[in-house]
């Protein structure tokens, strides 16, 4: 191993025991954009309509239109302190939601991604 290697490897693990050291803290705000929903359930709901193939603009205006009103929409980059990580699992479908309490209005919104299906489409031996 050459010294620029090690040099490497040791800026690299420095690097990381840095960050084990000062971990963020969940009241500094961070910058956020994309779509973002009211409550959870929304939120849930604007998923599913995104794994069913519904484009983004599509699946918000399908949930505004359920709920009511305009629960669900686009957020140019704002800053916002992370509040919550949660984990839903339906229909086979793992949802990973996270909400925010956006600046300065102190409004809590919701956003996430979805992580494929649970779900079987062939049996093993079809494999």
């Amino acid at each position: 191993m050459s010294f620029v290697s090690l040099s490497r490897a040791a800026l690299l693990l420095s690097s990381v025991t840095l960050c084990g050291v000062s971990p963020a803290r969940s009241d500094d705000p961070v910058r956020v954009s994309g779509y973002f929903c009211g409550q959870k359930h929304e939120q849930v709901a604007f998923l599913q309509r995104e794994a069913a193939g519904d484009a983004e603009e599509i699946a918000a205006n399908t949930v505004n239109k359920v709920v009511g009103k305009q629960t669900c929409a686009f957020f140019l980059p704002a800053s916002a302190i992370p509040v919550k990580d949660e984990t839903v699992m339906s229909d086979g479908i793992v949802y990973k939601v996270q909400s925010f309490i956006f600046l300065p209005e102190k409004v809590e919104r919701w956003t996430g991604s979805y992580f494929g299906s649970l779900q079987q489409t062939r049996n093993f031996s079809e494999l």
